[in-house]
């Protein structure tokens, strides 16, 4: 079997479809289709059945991808350990808020120690990234992947923050919890989002009247023209200081965001290089 049908394997398993993986891919998927047809010929039986919804895992095509997500994770290690530790680049996704107001004073620490750094909107592309092999570790929400295979690391623990206009109700509560959000219009980012995946794990039962939209300049403006809420990191917090806008934090609830990596000695490099103020629980 071709080294490289391995990512496809995994890609298709995880896409559920022969068309979206082999757009990742950016193959065909006639020759997608050939490849996975040649995984199952190397193993001699049927690793996924097809429907008319997509394309699922047997029971024998669960248990080929726990091996293969083993076996690259191992080709990855392996290429890290014949690589001196003068030369090592290591591969680092950042989110936006990371980068922005906790690396400010190491930038130039992380290049000397040769660290490449790759921004992306939130911990779903992130972790992508990372199952593609195109990062070696990336920053993001703990929460968003249990995943058994990796290593984590929490950073830092901060707040959510409930945004809204100076004259809402809202800037009259001493404490804001969820339940007080239930008549109002929730503006978000359009998926994949942090905050909104934090929502659907945390609140699903809940009748939340969500709005997505494209990004979060736009979400502000609706906001401050009193067409709704949003609820954003406290880190991005900042940037509405300056728009006549409150922020108020969402009671009991917070995130936990650190270092993922399927290699341990990735955050180990790091851990050494961040300053001790990424301690937990400096946020609150």
């Amino acid at each position: 079997m071709n080294i490289d049908y391995i990512e496809d394997f995994i890609k298709v398993a995880e896409t559920k479809s022969i068309n979206n993986a082999s757009q990742l891919l950016n193959i065909s998927p006639p020759a997608l289709s050939k490849r996975i047809k040649q995984i199952e010929n190397y193993f001699e039986c049927d690793l996924f059945y097809r429907t008319s919804r997509g394309i699922f895992l047997t029971q024998k095509g669960d248990l080929v991808l726990d091996e293969l997500i083993e076996i690259r994770q191992k080709l990855i290690n392996l290429k890290i350990k014949t690589s001196s530790m003068d030369t090592l680049k290591i591969r680092m996704g950042l989110l936006p808020s990371f980068s922005l107001y906790r690396l400010e004073n190491i930038k130039g620490k992380l290049v000397h120690s040769n660290i490449e750094i790759k921004i992306e909107n939130n911990t779903q592309i992130l972790l992508n990234h990372l199952y593609n092999g195109d990062v070696d570790i990336i920053t993001g929400d703990i929460s968003s992947s249990n995943s058994t295979k990796l290593n984590y690391e929490i950073l830092y623990r901060e707040e959510y923050m409930i945004v809204f206009p100076e004259d809402n109700n809202l800037n009259f509560k001493e404490n804001v919890f969820i339940n007080d959000l239930t008549d109002y219009k929730i503006l978000l980012l359009n998926p994949p989002c942090d905050t909104l995946a934090f929502i659907k794990s945390n609140f699903s039962n809940m009748k939340l009247n969500i709005e997505c939209k494209e990004n979060l300049e736009g979400i502000f403006a609706s906001v401050k023209t009193g067409q709704g809420i949003t609820i954003i990191p406290k880190s991005l917090s900042t940037r509405v200081e300056s728009m006549d806008l409150v922020s108020k934090k969402l009671s009991d609830y917070y995130r936990e965001v650190g270092l993922i990596s399927y290699n341990r000695e990735s955050i180990d490099i790091l851990l050494n290089i961040l300053p001790k103020s990424f301690l937990v629980n400096q946020d609150l």
